[in-house]
């Protein structure tokens, strides 16, 4: 679908009960904003979407005594179950077909006047992985994509950092040709491998940061020429070596595999105490990191729902719809991460197959 939200709150309602036309589709309506008297739309499905839900998410937004909010980004500062992470704890889409989804899954939507950023909750981390676009494709190409899409967020978040692990102080990992190559690129390098990658990292973040407010006419040449430019004329003056640039461009490139934003932010963040502490205890540093991250990750909530479900805690019954996506006729039941009144999304035997014997085909 090529419609998005708009900033227009009735017209974003619309687009939501264009695609569920149900009465049971229920409209919660709420006024935030002592100046600004910013109206917030609460949808959820009455059948579907527990009522302590629905509650708790109003209990939230009432609760909001400020002179003033402008975004759905605001309002999810306010209302989002812990503030001290870096992961979003609520999903924002742009995408009226994704809201209609997580409305069917017993999810609950909140619609910001003004703004065109729809908000779902619960949500959980495997959803910033998931695009709305994974199930209107053949489900094995989706499998694949999703595979690359959690392959290159872990090089996204540990290539740097394993590089400079390994070149510092586990050299005896690396293959002997390989290492021979990595020593003679760094000939002449005055810095060590950590402070060279973080000033790689910093370098194109700037490039990134300066075409994305540039002119759209230009931003994109600038990104591209500046990185050219600056990685060769790194390498000639000696700053960095050439493996350190490949490894930097790559670890770039695998973040813009994620379809949500603020999982790439997510990501961009952390790279940087990954990085210092693979500088400074190596594999170790790497160990501590990741598993603090894990922890973390565990201690998260969504409205109540933990963050790392269905992997943590363990549900069998979702796993069809994390790395890989089962056949749409599979998902007889909604997510159990997501807690609902009606469990049961689809009648069972829908498997396709061929008709009766001399009926296949005709009409």
């Amino acid at each position: 679908p090529r419609e998005g939200f708009i900033e227009s709150l009735d017209v974003n309602v619309t687009l939501i009960r264009r695609r569920i036309r149900d009465p049971r589709l229920r409209i919660e309506m709420v006024t935030v904003g002592e100046l600004t008297r910013t109206r917030v739309a609460v949808a959820h499905l009455a059948t579907i979407c527990k009522a302590s839900l629905v509650d708790e998410a109003l209990r939230r937004i009432r609760r909001v005594k400020v002179d003033g909010v402008l975004d759905s980004g605001q309002l999810m500062e306010f209302i989002e179950d812990t503030p001290w992470t870096v992961f979003p704890l609520i999903r924002a889409t742009e995408s009226p077909d994704a809201v209609a989804g997580g409305l069917l899954e017993g999810r609950l939507a909140i619609i910001v006047d003004g703004s065109p950023w729809v908000l779902l909750a619960p949500s959980t981390f495997i959803d910033l992985i998931h695009s709305p676009e994974d199930y209107y494709e053949r489900f094995p190409a989706v499998a694949l994509v999703r595979g690359l899409r959690i392959l290159f967020s872990v090089v996204a978040l540990f290539g740097p950092s394993v590089y400079v692990a390994l070149t510092t102080f586990h050299r005896e990992v690396i293959p002997t040709n390989l290492l021979l190559s990595i020593i003679a690129a760094r000939e002449g390098v005055p810095f060590p491998a950590v402070l060279e990658a973080l000033m790689m990292e910093l370098g194109f973040e700037i490039i990134r940061e300066a075409g994305v407010r540039m002119p759209s006419q230009l931003g994109q040449s600038v990104s591209i020429v500046g990185a050219l430019i600056l990685g060769e004329s790194a390498i000639r003056a000696g700053i960095v070596s050439a493996p350190m640039i490949i490894t930097v461009a790559v670890t770039a490139l695998a973040i813009l595999m994620l379809p949500d934003f603020s999982s790439t932010v997510a990501l961009r963040v952390l790279r940087f105490p990954l990085l210092l502490l693979a500088g400074t205890y190596g594999a170790y540093g790497l160990m501590l990191g990741a598993a603090a991250l894990l922890m973390h990750l565990l201690s998260l909530r969504s409205f109540g729902t933990p963050y790392l479900a269905p992997f943590g805690p363990l549900l069998p019954s979702d796993l069809g719809d994390t790395f890989i996506r089962l056949p749409v006729w599979a998902h007889r039941k909604r997510p159990a991460a997501a807690e609902q009144l009606d469990a049961r999304r689809a009648a069972g035997q829908l498997k396709p197959g061929p008709g009766p014997s001399g009926q296949g085909g005709s009409s």
